[in-house]
């Protein structure tokens, strides 16, 4: 079974992002090398031909003369490359070190990478941020990421059983940036289905055959089985997260609450490019036995549709009505009353808040991302006004760290003296009443 990572492009390989001069040889390299891969092996061969044409004719244009950097060259063939296919899984990077050779080979890691990555993984607890029953015996999975069974089985499995008792399950999907396996979804959905049951198709052009994805009739421990299943949504839910949520949805074993998905359907791997450039390489497509189709630029559509920072509390009034609807315990149905009205009273309250930046008059793209919107760089979009950008978004009232996005470029708010260090970076600070 072919292995693809959705999420991070051999993300325990820490790449330089400092800035070097490039030539326009290594350019040009760059772009034939990526015309090249993309002709063999993207899923969608006519486009490739189209992307070679786009990106010869901006070379003709001299689009590139005027970049010399790595980091900006790669986000601007990242964005040409974008602007005839719309594939969001497709990215350009640049590591001012030389990249591993065993890179080269998409879908696959050597053997000393395979170490490092299962060792990010613990270190990441593979993807869970949190685990924990909520008020109402409802069971909770926050995942930034999802990994594979080689790696997590044996996690994921325990996680299950922790919330066996619970009586209905929210998996927030809100930050989760994808799956870095193929086997990872038929082993969570396994839990939820008493019989063998089909879930996704995945087409690969290597090869030019079809992959079926099924689920498990066993599983280590108990299914969760007759009980409701929300799924969180976001605009950053992307790839495998999208997967898992499009195939129980058309199944009708979960809800999906939230923001339409980012839409990425479109599975592969990381190559390299040149020396100094790697490519995320989509080479196959998800097929979904049921719609025929799939969620590829247009996302994964809520069953409830509200603001990502709502969903939760709304799947959790959901599942404890549910809970008022089906217990026969007359204590628990008291319970249930109480916590009901306890929990209307607490819905996040959201402020609208502008946000303006002057100058940048022949900026394409600038977008201010912060806590508030979970660092997403199109949920904000800013219009020109004049001499400067506008936008006016919702946060909770508090402390939020934020950055504006230009054009690809993260900056700090140069009209704004308050900023703070996390996680090793610089932000902006606004205090939201």
């Amino acid at each position: 079974m072919k292995q693809f990572v959705n999420l991070i492009i051999f993300c325990f390989v820490l790449l330089s992002s400092a800035r070097a001069q490039l030539t326009t040889q290594q350019k040009n390299e760059a772009v034939d090398s990526v015309v090249k891969l993309m002709n063999e092996r993207y899923t969608f061969p006519e486009t490739a031909k189209k992307i070679e044409q786009f990106l010869r004719n901006q070379q003709s244009a001299n689009a590139y003369d005027t970049i010399n950097d790595g980091n900006s060259f790669a986000a601007k063939l990242t964005a040409d490359i974008r602007s005839i296919c719309s594939d969001k899984h497709v990215n350009i990077r640049y590591s001012a070190e030389a990249l591993p050779v065993s890179r080269g080979n998409i879908l696959q890691i050597s053997e000393e990478e395979k170490k490092g990555y299962a060792e990010f993984l613990r270190l990441e607890n593979y993807g869970v941020t949190k685990l924990e029953v909520l008020k109402g015996n409802i069971g909770y999975i926050d995942f930034k990421f999802l990994c594979g069974t080689e790696y997590a089985g044996d996690f994921y499995a325990a996680m299950m059983n922790y919330v066996q008792h619970t009586d209905a399950l929210i998996i927030d999907f809100r930050k989760c940036g994808g799956a870095m396996s193929d086997n990872v979804i038929p082993f969570l959905c396994s839990y939820f289905f008493a019989d063998k049951t089909h879930l996704n198709d995945l087409y690969w052009r290597e090869g030019n055959f079809t992959q079926q994805t099924w689920t498990q009739v066993v599983v280590p421990g108990k299914k969760y089985l007759n009980k409701p299943v929300y799924i969180l949504t976001s605009n950053r839910t992307f790839s495998g997260a999208e997967e898992m949520a499009y195939d129980l949805k058309n199944l009708k074993r979960a809800t999906i609450i939230g923001e339409v998905t980012g839409g990425g359907a479109n599975p592969g791997g990381s190559v390299n490019v040149t020396e100094h450039f790697s490519m995320f390489l989509p080479v196959g497509r998800a097929i979904n036995p049921i719609t025929k189709t799939n969620w590829e630029g247009v996302g994964v559509q809520p069953d409830t549709v509200i603001k990502s920072r709502l969903a939760l509390h709304k799947a959790q009034l959901l599942a404890m009505q549910y809970g008022l609807q089906t217990t026969t315990n007359n204590f628990w149905k008291d319970e249930l009353k109480r916590l009901i009205a306890e929990h209307e009273t607490q819905a996040p309250q959201l402020t609208k808040v502008t946000f303006r930046v002057k100058g940048y008059v022949t900026a394409k793209h600038i977008a201010v991302a912060g806590g508030f919107n979970d660092w997403s760089t199109t949920a904000a979009t800013m219009k020109r006004t004049g001499n400067e950008w506008v936008v006016e978004t919702e946060a909770e009232p508090g402390k939020h760290l934020y950055k504006f996005v230009v054009d690809g470029e993260w900056i700090l708010d140069p009209a704004n003296k308050q900023k703070a260090w996390e996680n090793g970076y610089e932000n902006s600070v606004v205090v939201v009443k």
